[in-house]
């Protein structure tokens, strides 16, 4: 038996000392991005350019995200709020690059991007403002969107990304899976590193998952408000829930996060 487990864990290192092809991260705004970074930077000697995100990935930008994906080297990944496109998803497959896919539920979305720009200097920070527009306000013009900015609801604008759940090489995230419990959470981190590594799940070192759960530290990120699971509950008030109803409690149940609109 000591044998044997000399030799696993000798097989362990050498596989993980292979190099790990780059990838891209995408996730749909406020869905617990740096959460997920100390997740994959804590998996293995995995870095990636803070200061480098890509944005939207409309046709015109293409050529340019084209060219940063073409930059990434073993063992890197880019991060980026990317939209679903059939370019894309083809960009991807021709450099041969996977993807981890995060999103949440949009409820907690609504809430989370609330607070954020409320401390935040984003695009919407300054409208708000000049409007003087209460919490409740500003968390029905999330929902409901806003059209003299061209800003999408919250129905429209998750269904610019939704395509990706369906797409190719991509592991698609719920964000709840990584909080809801140590069992759920050491299940999500496996299969991100299974996919990454491209390892099978009988070699899998534990310590590695291990290690990418250590990573995680709340205290370590600007935008990391409060990252609980369905903390809209206590934010969301009757008006709220039948507005976000009417926008897109369909969309919820397409989702998983809802059965019914009887919530």
């Amino acid at each position: 038996m000591k044998g044997m487990y000399v030799m696993s864990i000798e097989k362990v290192i050498v596989k993980m000392s292979k190099a790990i092809r780059p990838f891209f991260f995408n996730s749909f705004p406020k869905s617990g991005t740096h959460l997920m970074f100390q997740i994959l930077t804590g998996i293995h000697s995995i870095t990636f350019d803070q200061n480098l995100h890509l944005y939207e990935g409309v046709s015109a930008q293409l050529a340019d995200h084209q060219r940063e994906l073409e930059k990434l080297k073993e063992n890197e990944f880019l991060s980026g709020h990317i939209y679903y496109s059939a370019s894309w998803e083809k960009l991807l497959q021709d450099l041969d690059l996977k993807q981890v896919f995060l999103y949440r539920d949009l409820r907690d979305v609504v809430v989370s991007y609330n607070y954020y720009i409320e401390k935040v200097d984003a695009p919407l920070h300054q409208y708000y403002q000049k409007k003087q527009l209460s919490k409740k306000e500003r968390m029905l013009s999330i929902i409901r969107g806003i059209p003299e900015l061209g800003h999408q609801n919250i129905h429209d604008w998750f269904s610019e990304f939704k395509g990706w759940l369906t797409a190719l090489n991509v592991l698609s995230v719920k964000f709840e899976d990584l909080l809801r419990s140590e069992d759920s959470l050491d299940q999500s981190v496996q299969k991100i590193v299974q996919f990454i590594t491209e390892e099978e799940l009988g070699n899998l070192d534990q310590t590695i998952i291990k290690r990418a759960k250590e990573n995680i530290s709340t205290q370590d990120s600007a935008t990391f408000r409060k990252g609980t699971i369905g903390n809209w509950k206590e934010e969301f008030d009757e008006e709220i829930s039948d507005a976000f109803k009417e926008i897109a409690g369909h969309l919820l149940i397409e989702l998983g996060y809802e059965k019914d609109l009887l919530w």
